[in-house]
């Protein structure tokens, strides 16, 4: 079933098909990661539209798969949707501690490119606020990483930053 879900074609109501169909299972979603990571790349990328979902929602499910995750979203290989829907996963997900240092890296490194899709550098910059804020001694290169950014930005980066440089700040502060 999650195979002829995955070969339909790549909008919102594929995905949701996909989501109702994993549902709450941990098999469905470890048969749904399979896909992400051996698909074709447009399965790849309708794939991780899913998964991000799913992670927003039910953050227990990614729990057993977040190497899985982090390694997929350091290979720069990967398409540009698939390195965002994993970063917008993290936004909201709980960033385990054995992770955090890879993925602040990463995330990092895409904050900083200024090649990469701003959707990407935006939620990047969020995901290493998230790490930033459990580790206080990176606030002051997280602000310095932002106020290079901020200025060539979009006005989505520039309004996000802004904002993250504000609550960082104001965390330092205190």
């Amino acid at each position: 079933m999650l195979k002829d879900l995955i070969s339909k074609p790549n909008n919102k109501q594929t995905i949701l098909e996909i989501i109702d169909f994993v549902g709450d299972s941990p098999k469905l979603f470890a048969e749904l990661m399979k896909c992400f990571i051996a698909g074709s790349s447009r399965v790849s990328q309708t794939t991780s539209w899913a998964l991000s979902h799913i992670g927003e929602q039910k953050p227990e499910l990614i729990t057993p798969h977040h190497a899985t995750l982090l390694a997929q979203l350091q290979d720069k290989s990967n398409q540009g949707a698939v390195r965002r829907n994993i970063v917008r996963i993290y936004q909201t997900c709980p960033i385990p501690e054995e992770i955090e240092g890879e993925l602040y890296e990463a995330c990092m490194s895409y904050m900083l490119d200024p090649k990469e899709a701003i959707a990407i550098k935006a939620f990047s910059m969020t995901v290493c606020e998230q790490i930033a804020l459990k580790h206080p001694d990176l606030i002051p290169e997280l602000i310095d990483a932002i106020k290079s950014v901020v200025p060539t930005g979009s006005a989505g980066i520039k309004n996000r930053g802004m904002h993250t440089i504000n609550r960082l700040t104001k965390k330092t502060s205190r």
